[in-house]
């Protein structure tokens, strides 16, 4: 995942518009509408400014960082097939009620999955 995809991911995770997190990052939404897009790269200032707003380091934006904070040796691939990563995206896109209904609805799935193999 590129650093655009990671940053439109995250916003949106965190229920942002590009507007709101243009003022939180202290950006314009057109520039940060560039950088979602790939069309532009961000400079380190502007990396530094987004991280602070989506409460993540600077280095897990680069992907140098995964997402249990550990360092990575370069850039991560995406180890997601494009069905996990629809999936994750999806998931995102649900109000935070919703998404404890689908944790718990998942969670009872696994368990009697489980029992079956015993």
């Amino acid at each position: 995942m590129n650093i655009g995809e990671k940053i439109k991911d995250l916003r949106l995770y965190n229920a942002l518009t590009q507007y709101e997190l243009s003022k939180k990052a202290d950006i314009s939404r057109s520039v940060l509408s560039a950088y979602e897009n790939n069309i532009a790269i961000p400079t380190a200032t502007a990396i530094a400014k987004i991280a602070v707003a989506l409460n993540v380091s600077a280095d897990y934006l680069l992907g140098l960082e995964n997402d249990y904070g550990a360092k990575t040796a370069a850039p991560m691939g995406d180890a997601y097939t494009t069905e996990e990563r629809n999936f994750i995206k999806d998931f995102r896109k649900l109000p935070k009620g919703m998404r404890e209904i689908l944790r718990t609805t998942l969670t009872a799935m696994l368990n009697d999955a489980s029992e079956e193999k015993i």
